[in-house]
């Protein structure tokens, strides 16, 4: 299974875990890969429509999102998903657990009366439970068994440059490589 040749590598941080009962992106974070080399960055952080939820304010705080930093340094989100979708373009989309991702930012084209992101798309997890033996197949967890260093988790672009690394890592598994 060879990698596709230009692809976009995709994380959202959000407020919660369902889009549709109101939840929001507050980061997002992508990498335009062609080969493997890193040819375009996307990173913002995205305002929410609603203050941060009690019960995530510590779990975000703690990796350096907070109310005071959205408010201040957050895009709209009318403004930030739609550079999104330009900066995806056509590309297949890669991400861990990518389907969760893609269903924050399509809740947030529909409540701006956009079309859905309809690219082809790759999820890291189903290529790690088809190779890998693990109690849990979170990015920490597969990022540690596949020797892929994570300085941090929980914020976009540190999740997308290690999903980009643990694809890499799946895709030479895959071909029996390592």
């Amino acid at each position: 299974m060879p990698p596709p040749l230009d692809f976009v590598v995709l994380d959202v941080e959000t407020t919660g875990l369902d889009p549709a009962a109101g939840h929001d992106v507050i980061e997002i974070g992508a990498q335009k890969i062609h080969g493997r080399d890193v040819v375009g960055e996307f990173v913002s952080l995205v305002k929410p429509a609603h203050p941060l939820p009690i019960d995530v304010v510590d779990f975000h705080a703690k990796n350096g999102i907070t109310q005071d930093r959205l408010d201040q340094e957050g895009k709209n989100p009318e403004d930030v998903v739609p550079e999104l979708v330009t900066f995806v373009g056509p590309a297949v989309i890669v991400g861990h657990n990518v389907t969760f991702d893609l269903g924050f930012i399509n809740e947030h084209l529909k409540r701006l009366g956009r079309p859905a992101l309809t690219n082809r798309y790759i999820d890291t997890v189903e290529i790690a439970k088809r190779y890998l033996i693990l109690a849990s197949y979170k990015l920490s967890n597969v990022a540690a068994y596949l020797k892929v260093p994570q300085p941090s988790a929980h914020r976009a672009l540190v999740d997308v440059i290690t999903t980009r690394e643990v694809f890499y890592k799946l895709i030479e598994r895959a071909q029996g490589k390592k």
